[in-house]
Order: C-alpha cells, then structure tokens, then sequence
C-alpha cells in the first residue's frame, strides 16, 4: 500500500498525480469542497441581489431635494476667463467626463441619462442656468451628489473651472438658436 500524505483537513490533496494526471480530491474532502463552492456562490448571488435592490429602491425613493450651493460657495467668481484655448480644452473634458449623461450639447440628455431616476441638469435651459452662478457649478462639480459624481480628485480646479466657462458656452450657444 502507497503513503499518501495529508495536507489539511477540508482541502486534502494528493502530491501524487492519478491516472489522468489531475491531482484528484479525495473523500470527504471533494465533496466540502464543493458544498464550499456552492455555498460561495450563492451568498453572491444573494448579495449582488440586495445590492440592485437597494440600488432601486434609493432611485424610486422620494424626489430629491433642490440641490444649492452654500452661500460661500455661491460667491465665488471664475478665475479662469473663457478663452479659445480654455474652451477647447474644456470640451474636450466635457466630451471625456460629461457627456455620457449630460448629452453632447449639454441638453441633461446623454445614453447615460436614461438610467438614472435623477436627471442630469439641462445646461441648454437659460432660465434655469441663470440661477446658477459660476460659483455655484464649481461648487457642484466638485462635490457631486446622487448619480454626480464628485470631480474635486479626478478634475483640477483648473480643469472645472473651465468646464465651468464650457457650460456657459452652452447656455449661449443655445439661446442663439
């Protein structure tokens, strides 16, 4: 008789390689094993479940509340004067990081838009960005809130400050039409 040795309890594996040439699972073992796996499995399965669960019932929750600045916030002036330059590299990040759910014109229309219960803001809409100041979109921007996510780690201030002048060229480029 050949001395298989034992490297544990619940996970015995021989050193030896059988027949095919697998190193088999033996006994008792292989089958914990698979009750293992399967007990695995499943506590995934119900976990991802939860997860989308609470992910909709947060969505059909009651209506968010208006989203304001604070009023420091609200205060502070662009120190970044919207140029050719600024602009062109504002949209290219509008492009990079925005229009996934703010759409390509701004309109809060992006493929992105229609997943989120909260729509994104319609920069397009002159009643609505005239209550904003520029202060105020940094401020958001940077922060986040719901499905927005905060920019301040990813963007420079630089970088949103200029997003900042891109979305009030929006806001002009669709009054004039």
């Amino acid at each position: 008789m050949k001395y298989i040795p034992s490297y544990g309890k619940l996970f015995d594996a021989s050193p030896n390689l059988d027949s095919n040439g697998d190193i088999g699972m033996r006994g008792f073992n292989k089958g914990a094993s698979l009750w293992l796996a399967r007990a695995i499995g499943a506590c995934l399965m119900v976990g991802i479940c939860i997860f989308a669960f609470e992910r909709v019932a947060a969505q059909e929750a009651a209506p968010p509340a208006p989203w304001v600045a604070p009023e420091d916030a609200k205060k502070v002036k662009n120190p970044i004067p919207p140029t050719q330059e600024t602009l062109a590299e504002a949209e290219m990040l509008f492009t990079d990081n925005c229009v996934l759910c703010h759409g390509e014109k701004g309109m809060g229309d992006g493929p992105g838009a229609k997943t989120i219960k909260v729509k994104p803001a319609n920069f397009t809409d002159a009643k609505v960005m005239a209550a904003e100041t520029d202060g105020s979109l940094f401020w958001k921007m940077s922060n986040g809130r719901g499905p927005m996510p905060s920019w301040k780690d990813t963007l420079s201030d630089k970088e949103r400050w200029e997003l900042v002048g891109y979305i009030r060229k929006l806001t002009k480029d669709a009054a004039k039409k």
